[in-house]
């Protein structure tokens, strides 16, 4: 890629925060980079929007600390209904996310707010670009 230019992408991402703030940044942020933003405020009801039409994402970004319901156990319940669904975290913290545990958890990745449009650019594009390559080995 040129430098400069950012990744982008067509692909269908839900976004959950509980920051109503947060969700209008990033979902601008990612819709400018061309992809197809779900978002929600509560955790609850992004699974309930999962659990009715699982297929029609290909990436899932949640928050990590969020009432009722974190982002690792949302992750959790996701990956229940779809097991190849790739989910980043988003976390205030880093410390509270260690590299191993995020591949345990069946996690894709993180990323740390705040953070700018060319870190969430690339991570997600990335993210997106290893799953195609898994499906096309597995065929």
């Amino acid at each position: 890629m040129e430098p400069g230019l950012l990744p982008t992408g067509k692909e269908r991402i839900l976004l959950v925060d509980d920051d109503e703030t947060q969700v209008i940044s990033i979902q601008n942020m990612l819709q400018r980079l061309g992809y197809k933003v779900t978002a929600s405020t509560d955790g609850r009801e992004a699974l309930k929007v999962f659990s009715e039409k699982p297929s029609e994402f290909d990436l899932v970004i949640t928050d990590h600390m969020m009432p009722q319901l974190m982002g690792e156990n949302l992750a959790q319940e996701m990956l229940r209904i779809r097991s190849d669904i790739p989910i980043i975290l988003c976390t205030g913290k880093v410390d509270l996310v260690p590299d191993e545990e995020v591949k345990e958890k069946g996690l894709r990745g993180y990323i740390v707010k705040p953070f700018g449009v060319r870190e969430c650019a690339e991570l997600v594009r990335g993210v997106l670009n290893k799953e195609e390559e898994m499906k096309r080995r597995n065929f």
